[in-house]
């Protein structure tokens, strides 16, 4: 009797996760060019707007070049099932607490190691929705989380699961995100997200806590400055070239909300013990 083949290993691996976010922003360039293009015929190609749908198309040739390559359904690689509302609330709660201690590590951060005057004036009129609110929202709460919850939580963490051991997957997923960002300011806050996001994808099999998470934490410094119309000192507002921290009150606030959301949470979910398929829900049941 002919030997049966063994099973093609799971795609992507570690570097052919790399070379694929190559391709990512080798495909971002040529967006940007064409924004750049554009220009001619009035398109603004620094508007948040702009920039969304050209974030939009990126990922979305990178995740079905992806796809593709698995060799695997897009139902598979980009699961949707649902989650309890029970668990998702939990997960919000989390997210809430998780990002205000990141934005007070990153008032730590600034100390030693302030960022270019560019940057920081790019990332309080994104923040404040200065240039316009709704491509602000567009491109942080809409686009970001569908392109990097795609990408990454789906594409590149699935290909993990099915390699190597569970917390491996989740941990080197969550560093290339965060090098994916391209500067230091950003690394914190994108790894500690995506460990948690990819966390949460592992141990329910769905995209839906890291998609709807992802979008609230992004809209929090939005919905602050615009809706809520808070001054909190160290988090909201223009940046004024001197490091803010925040009030005590805050930061324990954001205490108390990380570690009850992810209490709750922990006592709900558990990640599988060994590699698989990548889709987890239907090995790793909620508690």
């Amino acid at each position: 009797m002919a030997a049966v083949a063994p099973a093609p290993p799971a795609y992507p691996g570690i570097w052919q996760a790399v070379r694929l976010l190559l391709l990512a922003l080798g495909v971002s360039v040529v967006a940007q060019g064409a924004l750049l293009a554009l220009k001619q015929v009035g398109v603004d190609p620094g508007h948040p707007g702009a920039q969304a749908g050209a974030s939009l198309v990126t990922f979305a040739i990178v995740v079905a070049y992806g796809i593709r390559r698995s060799g695997s359904a897009w139902r598979d690689v980009l699961p949707l099932g649902p989650v309890p509302l029970a668990l998702l609330a939990p997960m919000a709660v989390a997210v809430l607490g998780v990002g205000i201690l990141l934005s007070e590590a990153d008032n730590l951060l600034r100390t030693v190691l302030p960022p270019p005057a560019w940057l920081e004036r790019m990332f309080a009129e994104l923040a404040g929705g200065r240039r316009s609110l709704w491509g602000s929202i567009a491109l942080l709460v809409v686009a970001a989380p569908l392109t990097e919850e795609a990408l990454f939580r789906g594409v590149i963490l699935r290909g993990f699961l099915g390699r190597y051991a569970v917390r491996r997957a989740i941990v080197v997923s969550a560093l290339l995100f965060a090098v994916f960002h391209l500067n230091p300011w950003q690394f914190l806050g994108a790894a500690t997200a995506g460990v948690l996001f990819a966390w949460w994808r592992a141990a329910t099999g769905s995209l839906v806590p890291g998609l709807v998470c992802h979008a609230l934490n992004n809209a929090m410094p939005i919905v602050a400055a615009n809706v809520a119309d808070l001054r909190i000192r160290g988090y909201t507002g223009v940046p004024t070239g001197t490091v803010e921290f925040h009030p005590w009150w805050f930061d324990a606030l954001g205490v108390a909300l990380a570690v009850g959301g992810l209490w709750l949470v922990a006592r709900r979910i558990r990640l599988p013990r060994v590699p698989s398929t990548g889709q987890g829900a239907g090995d790793v049941p909620f508690r």
